[in-house]
């Protein structure tokens, strides 16, 4: 009885305690971090890329720290210090505040913000060279104004340049090559194409590694580059699987799409694999649909979409690392794989009408 007494007075005092202000700290907020500042840092400012990642090797990226004021009251003078870790070279450009840089510091004078009110800097960073392993670096901001001082830090990502898988990419795409060419000769694949089927291919391929390549650096839609090219590639695709009709007509058109590019935009050889995935995906295709050379709307459309997927995970996961130091972000390359679907399903519903009237007109 007398231990139940002393619970209840200790849980009275406890409830009035929670209840009075000013008894305990718990759950208040002084009147100072209503006017701190609120801070953020993005890099690299390409949305397609994956953010808070940097690849050595690549070229210089830009990095946005943005300060906003959420409380009540104006801040005054505010000074911003951002310590820029030491494996990146930094540079800035003149903006709307005092700013400057001293070794791997960047100072800014801010000055005011009212309530509500948001200053961005700007700064530029680029990534050494080559590094051995994949580390973490840390971007230290440090903010002071009077009656205050805050701290904030960003770990970004700095990995490899994949220097051995370019190598390694070079490699297999002639591996892939030579295999083929030996697969050619042994089976005289070659032998069953007619000087109007080679001439047939080379047109084509011109079209699509000429025409339809500069129109797109032409019209430059952005995202949508990726399908603006992919509907007529597919479309030349299926009118020359129906007009030739042999084994191994799409390997060969591309093939000839990636010589004419070597010739007429300086296209590097390591792209060999590339263009030979999306061709030999789709001879894999026609063969394991029983030699059905895109035939009907259905399969001409299926061979579209294959093309697509393949060219588009090879190109996004595989050579723009590799050649262009580029760490695409998933949501990017998931957008570009819808894009590229729907070229080829476009473009695969529309080659098929094309090649069943031209394969009409040849006879």
């Amino acid at each position: 009885m007398k231990y139940g007494f002393i619970l209840s007075v200790a849980l009275v005092f406890i409830l009035t305690a929670s209840c009075v202000p000013g008894i305990f700290a718990t759950g208040t907020v002084s009147n100072s971090s209503t006017s701190s500042l609120r801070c953020s840092m993005e890099i690299p400012l390409d949305k397609n890329q994956a953010p808070y990642v940097l690849v050595a090797g690549s070229s210089w990226e830009r990095a946005r720290v943005s300060l906003e004021n959420p409380g009540s009251e104006p801040l005054y003078n505010i000074t911003v210090l951002i310590e820029i870790p030491e494996d990146l070279e930094t540079g800035v450009s003149p903006q709307p505040y005092p700013i400057s840089k001293e070794g791997q510091k960047i100072k800014a004078e801010i000055r005011d913000l009212a309530p509500g009110q948001s200053a961005d800097l700007i700064f530029d960073v680029k990534p050494p060279i080559s590094i051995e392993f994949k580390k973490q670096v840390v971007f230290t901001i440090h903010m002071d104004y009077p009656g205050g001082e805050q701290q904030s830090e960003q770990k970004v990502s700095l990995i490899p340049p994949p220097s051995w898988l370019t190598y390694f990419t070079i490699l297999a795409s002639l591996l892939l090559f030579i295999g083929i060419l030996a697969a050619v000769k042994h089976f005289g694949v070659l032998d069953l194409f007619s000087t109007v089927d080679l001439i047939t291919i080379a047109l084509l391929a011109a079209v699509i590694a000429v025409v339809f390549r500069y129109l797109s650096k032409l019209i430059n839609l952005g995202w949508f580059d990726g399908l603006v090219i992919s509907i007529p590639t597919v479309v030349l695709m299926v009118v020359a699987l129906q007009l030739v009709r042999k084994p191994g007509t799409a390997t060969l058109l591309f093939t000839c799409v990636l010589l004419i590019s070597m010739v007429v935009w300086g296209s590097h050889i390591m792209w060999l694999g590339f263009y030979l995935a999306e061709g030999v995906i789709v001879d894999l295709l026609v063969i394991l649909f029983g030699m059905d050379y895109a035939d009907r709307r259905l399969t001409a459309i299926t061979y579209g979409i294959s093309r697509g997927v393949v060219s588009t995970l090879v190109f996004y996961l595989l050579y723009a690392p590799v050649e262009w130091k580029i760490s695409y972000a998933p949501w990017y390359i998931g957008l570009q794989l819808a894009l590229a679907c729907a070229g080829g399903l476009i473009g695969g519903a529309l080659g098929y009408d094309t090649a069943v009237k031209m394969s009409g007109a040849r006879l």
